[in-house]
């Protein structure tokens, strides 16, 4: 093929005049499948002794054909005198090429000149294979966006039917791959599921279809492309083939799950789907739920649940597409020993005959312990002692898981004359649960004994130089004590009471001294102090420190004083929540000091992070001003969104005015006192990867 072509024939006297006509191909036009073409003719002389001319227009004719076309037809002046050449006639236009692109163009021409004895005119013709315009066939789709794993079909209208294609897709700008060949019309592709692997981290994308044109075996033209959205199907998603529990609290193996006394150690075994990965896991057991980010949990808190019980493990795949994973496991329930009823007395005889003076013992007791599937070890003790001797004799025992009955002693082992313990201990494998009471002597209205100096109103004395009171009093005038009182069993004071010694009381309370009580003390009402009043306990060595500063110098309450003022020994406040209040504030305050389930967190601060995967990620940290509680599940949502700034100008989307929302959040806790976010987008950013960025985040974080 050639752009240009040119033709001349000899004319007028002796040859020395030739006529000359050329093609030019200026430029192609592929959208209209024709070229621009010049075609000239003119005449020129070689000697300047034949110089043949008439200026006289009207007598001399010029005629051009193109194409089969007439373009030019005129009269001239004509002057060939020294060697002159005459330009003819030109001509530019469009040619319009066949439907394959090719195209000969045939040209002639003529002229005639009057007057003149050495030239009278001639004739010329010319041909030119123009070079062929690339007629590639442009593709098109029959939707423009398809799931992977589903049809689409790719429209061929070629200029020419006999032609063929090849068909090629490419992901981004990698390298292309063929899947069709020698395809005359349209052809219907399912578009491979493997294409996913490309996306990690996004839902949907596009691919490139690319079409190749051949007559015989030469390629028409370069490579026609048209974009394919293509998205990722909910089917491609994380699996979990398997969940394993075990036990991670030790000396259990033999009993299998025990409510409050295991922790499940789960192990899950999931994978990614077509080039995903694993980001997340949450564990949910029963009503508890913990998350992490390993396939690996061991709980910190023991089982709440019994029965059979759902271990549910959650994964969370980079798409951000989720799936789960279900075993059930058997919690034997458990409580600790209960002692249900305990009643003991002095009765007259081995058939239980109520005496108050006799000298048999009568129980009434009931307790039980969960049988663990019979692998428990229960076991219970019924014994006694002379009231704080320490002295202890066994009356029965047993196996048994549960128990209600009575005992009675065979025989008399009761003296009248003094006070007895019963106790009751049952045990199993994990613990111990205890009751005791106290038998009074025998019942005497009043008795005393002189060598002892004893005197008792309602028993018999026991102890030398005691008063001994068992019954009722009521003081219905001021008590007044110059030395200590100390009451073992429980106290009632109708009015108030002032003593100058030791005391434990019941009642409202006035002390000058100080307060022991070997039990319990219980109140009915208020307790008041003043003076710098202190509450004291002893350590395991004997010495004593202040436990609560009730009200010093400054009038500030103080909790665990001596163990600050010593260095010894922590202070804990335990409850189901702990709240602290102000009053100091405009109005009065509460909070707790920690996050939990249920809490949402609105965070508007100034950070940076860091870009990854491809751009399509932004990975931040946001710290906590309080600790997070109970392993949480964690989630991010925008408020106003992300505004990103890197390398003096704002990305992903985000301006100085408006925030990005990206596609999805993932977060997690840690060290529980900050949270690791990240914010993705499903496809790449202008933010340049594995670099550094500035964020500005209006989120709320939520505890679940």
């Amino acid at each position: 093929m050639a752009s240009t072509a040119s033709s001349h024939v000899p004319c007028g006297y002796n040859g020395h005049y030739h006529l000359y006509m050329t093609i030019t191909q200026n430029k192609r036009n592929a959208s209209t499948n024709q070229s621009n073409v010049t075609v000239k003719m003119y005449v020129q002389s070689d000697s300047s002794s034949y110089g043949a001319y008439n200026l006289d227009a009207s007598g001399n004719t010029v005629k051009m054909t193109v194409n089969g076309k007439q373009v030019v037809n005129k009269t001239m002046a004509m002057d060939f005198r020294n060697k002159a050449t005459v330009q003819l006639a030109s001509w530019t236009g469009a040619i319009s090429h066949g439907s394959d692109g090719s195209k000969k163009l045939d040209c002639s021409g003529s002229f005639t000149i009057s007057g003149s004895s050495y030239l009278s005119g001639g004739n010329i013709s010319c041909s030119i294979e123009l070079e062929s315009i690339p007629r590639a066939t442009k593709p098109t789709l029959s939707s423009p966006s398809v799931a992977l794993g589903s049809a689409v079909t790719i429209n061929i209208s070629p200029a020419v039917s006999s032609w063929t294609h090849n068909i090629y897709y490419r992901i981004g700008t990698g390298s292309w791959t063929r899947f069709a060949t020698g395809v005359k019309a349209k052809y219907s592709w399912t578009v491979p599921l493997a294409i996913a692997s490309s996306y990690p981290t996004a839902t949907k994308g596009t691919i490139t279809i690319g079409l190749n044109t051949y007559k015989g075996s030469t390629q028409i033209g370069g490579t026609q492309t048209v974009n394919l959205n293509i998205t990722i199907p909910a089917s491609v998603a994380p699996s979990v083939s398997a969940v394993t529990v075990s036990e991670a609290a030790s000396g259990l193996a033999n009993f299998g799950y025990i409510q409050t006394k295991s922790k499940l150690k789960i192990v899950a075994s999931a994978s990614g789907s077509y080039g995903s990965s694993i980001r997340s896991y949450v564990y949910d057991i029963g009503s508890q739920s913990y998350s992490g980010l390993e396939n690996t949990y061991t709980m910190g808190e023991v089982v709440r649940d019994s029965g059979t019980v759902a271990v549910t493990v959650t994964v969370t795949d980079s798409r951000g597409r989720t799936a789960s994973k279900t075993v059930s496991i058997t919690v034997l329930a458990y409580s600790p020993p209960q002692i249900t009823h305990f009643e003991c007395s002095r009765c007259g005889d081995a058939n239980g005959s109520a005496n108050a003076n006799g000298q048999y013992l009568k129980v009434t007791f009931g307790y039980s312990v969960s049988p663990l599937n019979n692998k428990n070890k229960a076991s219970y003790l019924l014994k006694y002692s002379v009231y704080d001797d320490g002295k202890w004799g066994g009356l029965i025992s047993g196996t048994q898981y549960t128990y209600s009955g009575t005992y009675i002693s065979a025989t008399a082992i009761l003296n009248t004359a003094s006070t007895y313990q019963v106790g009751l201990v049952v045990t199993d494998s994990f613990g111990t649960a205890s009751f005791y009471k106290e038998i009074g002597t025998a019942v005497r209205l009043l008795s005393y004994i002189v060598k002892r100096f004893a005197i008792a109103i309602g028993k018999i004395p026991e102890i030398d130089n005691i008063f001994d009171v068992a019954l009722e009093t009521i003081f219905r005038k001021k008590v007044t004590m110059n030395s200590d009182l100390q009451v073992n069993g429980d106290s009632g004071f109708s009015g108030g009471a002032s003593f100058y010694g030791d005391v434990a009381c019941n009642g409202t309370f006035h002390a000058n001294g100080n307060i022991n009580a070997n039990k319990d003390i219980g109140l009915a009402g208020s307790i008041w102090t003043r003076n710098q009043s202190k509450v004291y306990s002893a350590n395991t060595d004997g010495t004593q420190k202040v436990v609560i500063v009730l009200c010093d110098s400054d009038n500030d309450l103080s909790i665990g004083y001596g163990s600050w003022i010593n260095k010894d020994g922590d202070t804990y406040l335990r409850g189901r929540d702990l709240y602290l209040g102000a009053s100091s504030t405009a109005s009065y305050t509460t909070y707790r000091p920690y996050y939990r389930r249920g809490d949402s967190i609105d965070v508007n601060m100034g950070t940076a992070g860091f870009v990854t995967t491809g751009s399509k990620e932004i990975y931040f940290v946001v710290p906590l001003g309080k600790p997070v509680i109970g392993n949480p599940t964690v989630s991010v949502a925008s408020i106003n969104g992300l505004t990103l700034r890197q390398n003096s100008a704002y990305k992903c989307g985000s301006t100085g005015s408006s925030a990005a929302k990206p596609s999805r959040y993932g977060a997690a806790v840690v060290d529980s006192n900050a949270i690791r976010i990240t914010a993705a987008w499903d496809n790449s950013t202008n933010a340049a990867n594995n670099d550094t960025i500035g964020i500005y985040a209006s989120i709320r974080i939520t505890f679940s």
